[in-house]
């Protein structure tokens, strides 16, 4: 299966503009890592909440998928501190 298209919402992206170029660059990685195997690739939901968390350094990605379509969806990205105060 080919990798998995990513849709970023403009929350994701905007917030993706303002990190680190290295931190940028591991998430792309990690993101990309994922999205070609999107099947098998070991997703954590969150509690309470319907979207999964990608761990990246001190940072995380929150995101939904569809294995069907091959999408991913990103939300959110941040330090782990603050990301999950959003709603």
């Amino acid at each position: 299966m080919a990798a998995a298209l990513q849709i970023w919402s403009p929350t994701f992206s905007r917030s993706f503009d303002i990190l680190p170029p290295s931190v940028r660059a591991a998430v792309e990685k990690k993101v990309d890592e994922m999205g070609a195997r999107l099947e098998t690739f070991p997703h954590q939901r969150l509690q309470g909440r319907p979207e999964f968390k990608l761990r990246v350094g001190d940072y995380r990605v929150l995101y939904e998928f569809d294995v069907k379509q091959g999408r991913i969806y990103l939300h959110y990205v941040g330090n782990r501190r603050e990301i999950y105060k959003r709603t």
